[in-house]
């Protein structure tokens, strides 16, 4: 299998990636195992520290086939691909082997708080003392430090906590009230955003480490004295990192006081019963509604949005009503590609609600060439793989290891590192 190249829809000789010979050594539970894909993504060696008997993450469903076993899940597959595995033993034999690994690496990824992290003997300044040049980087709930650092949390109360819960669900009753509660979006959406602002300030690290700072004199790559800044502790709240995904509404209530309430959001089902997300912005300037009364009066189901009237937003928003109909009139005789394409074709923001299984087969993907199929020898045969989230012409994302069995490459790691334990 080559690495995945970005001369989309072609692909070319294997490049280098962004992170080659970055060691990255991985000491987290499921919370954050997406930061080190990413970063294996770019190219890094990530080296996850597993218990004999694997992870936790390995015990989560769904499995393949619907067996399941700790090289078969699914949810660990999705975070774990490009990724090599090391088992070491419970306890301080094995916290040993962490540090001795940690000697050798670049940076260090952990989920420990503040507390477990000192009883175990992983702490920053101690590893720091004899690794100065070693990036550490913790992802928790709330963060190392204040009042929450020790508090526990799951994803759903991390959505919640951040404010991004309270904009996601359906709209007020008709006398105003809600009587329903926020939805949250499913995914593990504040973990995957701390472990991608993990990964972000990862590479910022690498970057001071290796160039920032002080100017020193030329060292060795990676040396404290190679130019850079040294090594540093990165803590990555993902409470933090949860308030800051709520879009614009803590900015507009910081800014003005106004509290956001959630509404619906437009939505036509066509005729085949899927839905499209239909949103018509009209504050980005008046040819918003002009091309979409043009689409409308084409397909013969415009009405009265027809009428000059329309064309002052004040009148259309005493009667957004109307427009409503227009747009269910056209829904009414179109299947849900087809409003998806005629929404497009009128500069309108539109797109089908698809399902997981429908994106595989989505044709633009396919054309960028986003998903990648890797052996699974183990298998007899192979597994695709959501690939590249970005393309790269001289420095490629690379998705060409499939996720490791529990322990697979102790030896290898501890040959190639030079780590005995």
């Amino acid at each position: 299998m080559t690495a995945v190249d970005t001369s989309a829809p072609g692909r070319r000789a294997r490049a280098p990636a962004p992170l080659d010979g970055v060691r990255v050594l991985e000491l987290v539970d499921e919370s954050a195992e997406y930061c080190g894909r990413l970063l294996a993504g770019l190219g890094a060696d990530v080296v996850k520290v597993e218990p004999p008997e694997g992870a936790p993450s390995r015990r989560l469903g769904p499995f393949l086939d619907d067996e399941p076993g700790p090289n078969r899940s699914l949810a660990f597959w999705a975070d774990n691909v490009g990724k090599r595995s090391v088992a070491v033993p419970a306890g301080a034999e094995g916290d040993a082997a962490v540090v001795r690994l940690a000697t050798k690496a670049d940076v260090l990824v952990h989920s420990l708080r503040s507390k477990e992290a000192e009883a175990r003997g992983l702490t920053y300044d101690r590893l720091a003392s004899s690794i100065p040049s070693l990036v550490v980087c913790a992802v928790t709930p709330f963060g190392q430090s204040g009042p929450w650092a020790d508090y526990q949390a799951d994803d759903l109360v991390l959505m919640a906590l951040g404010g991004s819960m309270a904009a996601c669900g359906y709209g007020p009753g008709p006398q105003g009230g809600y009587d329903t509660p926020p939805l949250a979006a499913l995914g593990d959406q504040a973990w995957r955003t701390a472990s991608t602002y993990a990964a972000i300030a990862v590479l910022a690290a690498l970057w001071w480490r290796d160039f920032g700072g002080p100017r020193r004199a030329r060292g060795a790559p990676g040396d404290v004295g190679a130019g850079g800044g040294g090594g540093q502790f990165v803590d990555v709240s993902a409470h933090e990192c949860s308030a800051s995904m709520t879009e614009w509404h803590c900015m507009t209530y910081l800014c003005s006081g106004t509290v956001f309430r959630r509404g619906p959001h437009p939505a036509l089902t066509g005729t085949d019963g899927r839905q499209v997300a239909a949103l018509n912005p009209d504050f980005l300037g008046p040819h918003v509604f002009a091309n979409m009364l043009a689409m409308l009066e084409s397909q013969g189901v415009a009405g009265e949005l027809s009428d000059p009237a329309f064309a002052d937003p004040a009148h259309r928003a005493a009667n957004y009503r109307q427009v409503w109909r227009a747009m269910k009139r056209l829904a009414a005789s179109n299947d849900a590609e087809t409003l998806y394409r005629l929404g497009q074709s009128a500069g309108l923001p539109w797109g089908v609600i698809r399902a997981p299984e429908e994106v595989v087969d989505d044709a633009h993907l396919q054309a960028r060439g986003h998903f990648v199929e890797l052996e699974h020898p183990e298998l007899g045969r192979p597994v695709t793989y959501p690939g590249a989230p970005f393309l790269a012409h001289a420095s490629p994302w690379r998705l060409e290891r499939r996720p490791p069995l529990v322990g697979e490459h102790t030896d290898e790691v501890r040959r190639q590192w030079d780590v005995p334990w």
